[in-house]
């Protein structure tokens, strides 16, 4: 037969100045965490006028006020179907719909 002794754990609280130094060093630590992701990430989403991806290079265009896809078609489809071209426009900027917005920057293919 075994006995089993209970045995009593004390809990010794924080002094208040040790814990503001931890939340203070936690702060600190994830607020720069915070930073340096935001810079690695940043840099990867910072866009040139020319980006290649795989064989494929995309120039972008930036969109002015009454400009349609219609009549970007018209300037930079380069004798493809003006159809087609918008169809591809349309899934590479993931676009919902043919409305464009003042200041959108779109890939061209």
């Amino acid at each position: 037969m075994t006995s089993m002794t209970a045995t009593t754990v004390q809990f010794h609280p924080m002094s208040p100045k040790r814990r503001a130094r931890l939340v203070r060093t936690l702060f600190v630590i994830s607020a720069s965490a915070l930073v340096l992701a935001g810079m690695v990430f940043n840099q990867s989403a910072v866009a040139t006028d020319e980006t290649v991806i795989g064989s494929n290079a995309f120039n972008y265009v930036s969109v002015m006020p009454g400009d349609t896809l219609w009549g970007l078609a018209e300037t930079y489809s380069d004798g493809k179907s003006q159809q087609d071209w918008i169809a591809e426009v349309i899934l590479l900027n993931n676009l919902s719909s043919a409305t464009l917005s003042t200041g959108d920057k779109l890939a061209l293919p």
